[in-house]
């Protein structure tokens, strides 16, 4: 008879459901995604290797339920009190540097997902970003506030805004190759705001 955890059934699920999540961070940290197997999770977790199935369809699925846990608070965090005195360039560039920070230091579970994100299932990548959403409509709010004020030029404000947060994915991804990524981030993050504003053109 399995072991339970808790005073409750519900209690039991939720300390189990933890700790196979909390397993699999470790596991995944430590090893990476590719290499980490149900098993792992389970014999380090010391949970049943069938009990991982009550609560999770495969592997991909412990890795989304990880990052909806734990993305949606720091994402929160990279969003929350962003200056209001700044003009909508300004703030664009620091929701930007906010975003390339967080690529580029000790968020291990966010930088992962974003080197596998290419490698996961189309419904999975879907609730990744999903995720991540709330940027993304951040940005459109600042497209079409600045937009509105004559600060940025006359564009559609949502292609506007799904282009700077492509090139903002695209971006982390460069730093994600980047040894020295902690190092190059305000550099890094400079070019791409220099570049989203200004373009090409000298």
């Amino acid at each position: 008879m399995p072991r339970i955890r808790a005073a409750t059934i519900v209690a039991h699920k939720d300390a189990t459901r933890r700790a196979l999540l909390d397993a699999a961070a470790e596991l995944f940290r430590a090893q990476g995604y590719a290499e980490t197997n149900l098993a792992d999770i389970t014999a380090f977790a010391g949970i049943g290797r069938t009990t991982i199935y009550e609560y999770f369809t495969d592997k991909e699925d412990v890795l989304v339920n990880l990052v909806e846990d734990a993305v949606p608070s720091v994402v929160a965090g990279m969003l929350a009190d962003l200056p209001e005195d700044l003009d909508m360039r300004e703030r664009l560039a620091e929701l930007i540097q906010r975003g390339l920070n967080f690529v580029s230091t000790d968020h291990a579970l966010g930088s992962m997902v974003m080197r596998d994100l290419p490698t996961l299932s189309p419904g999975a990548a879907a609730r990744v970003r999903a995720v991540h959403a709330p940027i993304e409509r951040e940005i459109l709010r600042l497209c079409r506030r600045g937009i509105a004020s004559g600060e940025f030029r006359s564009f559609e404000p949502e292609d506007a805004a799904r282009l700077v947060y492509g090139v903002m994915m695209a971006a982390s991804q460069t730093l994600l190759r980047d040894a020295d990524a902690k190092q190059r981030m305000h550099e890094v993050g400079d070019t791409l705001v220099r570049f989203v504003f200004d373009g090409l053109s000298a």
